[in-house]
């Protein structure tokens, strides 16, 4: 199943990432206004999509907008634009929820390689600490649990199309989120 969901959602993949302002961190020449977007960005998405997880994954506990709440309000940014976004995004069934949960988790991969390149942006010297992009190792420990249970986990035909589907569309939110939600002047 972490082949199909790859395969499916890899193109979009590519399109979302092509055009995140994470790109600018690994590029080194991200503004300090640049990396508040990113972050209010990405806490949008993931509060909206852990919660909904939360709500269809019995063991859930997501992680990242707790994490990226905590950057924001270090950098005396408002989070309540995610309210506007609640109704974008849901879950039906078990079966879309880790397609859902294959795109959140998944995001934790590229977390760490965006950590590791955070201190070579001279632009962001006066962020004391990050919270989401701070390279702990520990923060793949969920990926890899997810990715453990789902190879165990038994899909028939209709359940592999449903997390499928789900998982672009996940994939789909992000980028409608990365693409509309800006900081307020």
């Amino acid at each position: 199943m972490m082949n199909k969901l790859r395969e499916a959602t890899a193109q979009l993949h590519r399109e979302i990432e092509k055009d995140n302002l994470a790109g600018r961190i690994i590029s080194h020449d991200i503004s300090l206004e640049e990396y508040k977007l990113l972050l209010l960005q990405n806490y949008v998405a993931y509060a909206v999509t852990e919660g909904a997880l939360e709500k269809n994954l019995k063991n859930y506990r997501g992680d990242k907008a707790k994490r990226l709440e905590q950057d924001l309000f270090n950098l005396g940014l408002d989070t309540s634009i995610a309210n506007e976004f609640s109704n974008k995004f849901s879950l039906s069934n078990r079966a879309e929820a880790l397609g859902a949960a294959y795109v959140v988790e998944g995001s934790s991969l590229g977390g760490m390689l965006i950590a590791k390149e955070l201190e070579n942006c001279n632009a962001l010297s006066s962020v004391v600490s990050h919270s989401f992009f701070n390279g702990d190792r520990n923060n793949i420990k969920s990926w890899n649990s997810f990715s453990k249970s789902i190879k165990q986990e038994k899909f028939t035909p209709q359940e592999e199309t449903m997390a499928i589907a789900k998982a672009k569309e996940t994939f789909l939110f992000f980028g409608e989120v990365f693409s509309t939600v800006q900081l307020e002047s």
